[in-house]
């Protein structure tokens, strides 16, 4: 796993980790603690333009969001999600989104929204672990 970027809010605290799997070809988005919507649309923003410089090239069809550390609500945002970050994404190779569920249940609602709206272009796949994702990936690989 190569840690591509660390993203703090203003008081220093590290509330997101980008991470890229190399062996799995996938980029690996770790939430931790309370972040505003505003510190979400940021962090997205910093995948996407992983995505758009390495992830292209590299064919990456897989963004992976463990929010098991995420606290709180980001429900509000699925509409920038799926209509604006997803897009974008789409037109770099994005092909699924993998998130992998928080025990919060304001997080874990939010989550479960997403997939629900999930649109053509990229799809939300709902896992427990990491290891869950990464299988399901192996297993879709070439999809």
């Amino acid at each position: 796993m190569i840690v591509v970027d660390l993203i703090r809010n203003a008081s220093g605290e590290l509330y997101g980790k980008i991470s890229y799997e190399p062996q799995k070809n996938y980029l690996l988005m770790k939430w931790m603690g309370p972040c505003s919507e505003e510190e979400v649309k940021t962090a997205s923003m910093r995948m996407y333009e992983w995505q758009k410089r390495e992830g292209s090239k590299k064919n990456c069809k897989f963004h992976v969001h463990d929010t098991k550390e995420l606290e709180g609500a980001w429900a509000g945002l699925v509409d920038w999600i799926t209509n604006y970050f997803f897009p974008l994404n789409f037109e770099h190779g994005l092909r699924y989104n993998i998130s992998i569920i928080s025990p919060d249940m304001f997080s874990k609602f939010s989550s479960v929204e997403l997939k629900k709206r999930s649109n053509n272009k990229v799809t939300t796949i709902l896992c427990e672990t990491i290891s869950q994702a990464e299988s399901w990936i192996s297993k879709n690989y070439d999809v």
